[in-house]
């Protein structure tokens, strides 16, 4: 599964911000926000639930625990793993028969 870091830089850049908007939004200094992305600091619970609500996902997934979230509306969002985009139909079938 994605590490949090690493989904964090992905909604980031989705919503095509630099990590001053973010370290700005959260009302943190740059090096706080960049240690966030950089895997060297995990934020506080309070601190995972605004980032989850900015971007309207649920902190299972900022987390990197799932590869689905249901957002405000109600519709449920699956992220394909890139690995998969790349296999032939029959190792699709057997990866998504192992997989959760």
């Amino acid at each position: 599964m994605t590490s949090f870091p690493d989904r964090l830089k992905e909604l980031r850049n989705a919503k095509k911000l630099k990590q001053t908007d973010m370290a700005s939004f959260l009302e943190l200094n740059i090096r706080t926000y960049q240690d966030y992305e950089y895997g060297n600091v995990i934020p506080n619970a309070v601190m995972i639930t605004k980032l989850a609500d900015y971007f309207d996902v649920t902190t299972d997934y900022l987390l990197g625990r799932t590869n689905h979230w249901i957002d405000k509306e109600g519709t449920l969002h699956t992220k394909v793993p890139v690995d998969i985009l790349n296999l032939d139909t029959a190792e699709l079938l057997k990866k998504l028969s192992t997989s959760e």
